[in-house]
């Protein structure tokens, strides 16, 4: 999801705040977003939807707000505390400043449910002349979900476990995905990227430069394909997620368009804050 760092000067985007008219478009892109995670551990509970995927991604296995609840928040909250037990899971929460439940952080945070994990989300339209920027020095390549996550796992160092895990999640994505791998000029995979789209919205995740070639543009170059793949697709708007920290991402991203739309963030028990 995150790309290179890069050595121009670095500027974040400012935050953007949502207008009530702005709302339901984002909402859109939220509910784009988790069907591109979907997992086949999850339910519906009251107003929730309730994920315990055994992923190392946390929201492949947290609980995530979809509307009002009728239920007390203590019920809610042993329900979901036991069947996450039963999943050997800590109850962790994914919140969103689009949150139907303006309470619940309040209330889950009274409760001591640390907050952590801050990412924004930040989106930019499409337009049909993105074919114009599309100069680029490398190969791209479209290829099947085990030969991304392995090039994936390759540029991130990953395990075996991890690689599969991966593989096997973008194998049950119900909505249609480019799994991009980038090559240079001798053959060798210096990025990834990965695009899933869902009626006119592009989503981008898994943006992945090898080490050793950050900052040299190569992150550009395939965000650039990956909008002109979007363009030609019919696809009206992409988003994507960095972390707040990572002003280099970010500063990539502003410079191609992107800005603050919303943010999400997490919060579970003390002890279970790991990455």
């Amino acid at each position: 999801m995150h790309s290179a760092p890069v050595t121009e000067t670095l500027h974040a985007p400012t935050a953007f705040a949502a207008t009530h008219a702005q709302r339901a478009d984002l909402m859109r892109v939220e509910e784009a977003a988790l069907n591109a995670t979907v997992v086949r551990q999850q339910m519906l509970y009251d107003g929730w939807l309730v994920r315990w995927a055994p992923s190392r991604a946390k929201r492949m296995r947290s609980v995530n707000v979809l509307g009002a609840s009728t239920r007390p928040l203590d019920e809610r909250l042993a329900h979901c505390s036991a069947l996450y037990a039963r999943h050997g899971l800590p109850l962790l929460f994914r919140l969103t400043s689009l949150c139907p439940d303006p309470t619940l952080d309040r209330a889950i945070g009274e409760r001591g449910f640390v907050a952590y994990g801050h990412t924004r989300v930040m989106a930019r339209d499409i337009v049909a002349d993105e074919l114009a920027n599309t100069v680029s020095t490398l190969g791209m390549r479209q290829v099947d979900s085990s030969a991304f996550a392995a090039a994936v796992g390759m540029l991130r160092g990953s395990g075996e476990a991890e690689v599969a895990e991966h593989a096997a999640r973008l194998a049950a994505i119900a909505v249609d995905m480019l799994p991009i791998v980038a090559h240079d000029a001798d053959g060798t995979c210096v990025a990834t990227a990965l695009a899933v789209f869902d009626g006119d919205l592009m989503g981008v995740f898994d943006v992945v430069t090898l080490a050793a070639r950050r900052g040299v543009g190569i992150a550009t170059q395939l965000m650039h394909h990956l909008m002109a793949c979007a363009a030609q697709r019919g696809a009206r708007q992409a988003y994507l997620q960095v972390e707040p920290e990572n002003i280099a991402a970010r500063s990539l991203y502003g410079r191609l368009g992107f800005s603050d739309r919303y943010e999400y963030w997490y919060r579970s028990l003390p002890g279970n804050t790991a990455p």
